[in-house]
């Protein structure tokens, strides 16, 4: 399993979206702090806003906010709606995907290491990454005390 730049880069959009909670965010000012083109963006924002994390305003103060709280928000259910389900060997993927799953030794290591990653991934929320951004950048802040 591979997470394409649109799964990275959506998680950091919301991100982006979820550091302004009390206004609307422009995708040109989201191009421009994330270092994205404002092109792929919209590839990326219409996913994210048709599995409901995100809503849009039309007018001089138009833009994206969340449609639900950060912390309702896993990087699972993100990387889903961006990526598809979560798989990281085919014959995982359904009942039909390989001939050999009722005799195959090596079908449960997969299992438990897919299992393993989805649980990470489920128990970290947009919430925890938006703290995790404010920290970093407080830490990033020079102080000039003395």
């Amino acid at each position: 399993m591979r997470i394409s730049t649109k799964g990275r880069y959506g998680l950091r959009v919301l991100v982006d979206i979820a550091l302004h909670p009390d206004e609307s965010v422009i995708l040109r000012d989201i191009a421009r702090r994330q270092s994205i083109s404002e092109k792929y963006l919209w590839q990326v924002i219409n996913p994210l806003k048709a599995a409901g994390f995100v809503h849009s305003l039309r007018g001089s103060k138009g833009g994206y906010m969340l449609a639900k709280d950060p912390a309702e928000i896993t990087v699972l259910d993100v990387v889903t709606a961006l990526e598809g389900p979560v798989s990281i060997v085919e014959c995982l993927s359904g009942e039909d995907a390989c001939g050999l799953q009722v005799e195959c030794a090596t079908r449960d290591v997969w299992r438990k290491v897919e299992d393993g990653i989805k649980e990470i991934m489920r128990g970290i929320t947009l919430a925890d990454l938006v703290r995790k951004q404010r920290e970093s950048q407080s830490r990033s802040v020079l102080s000039y005390v003395i």
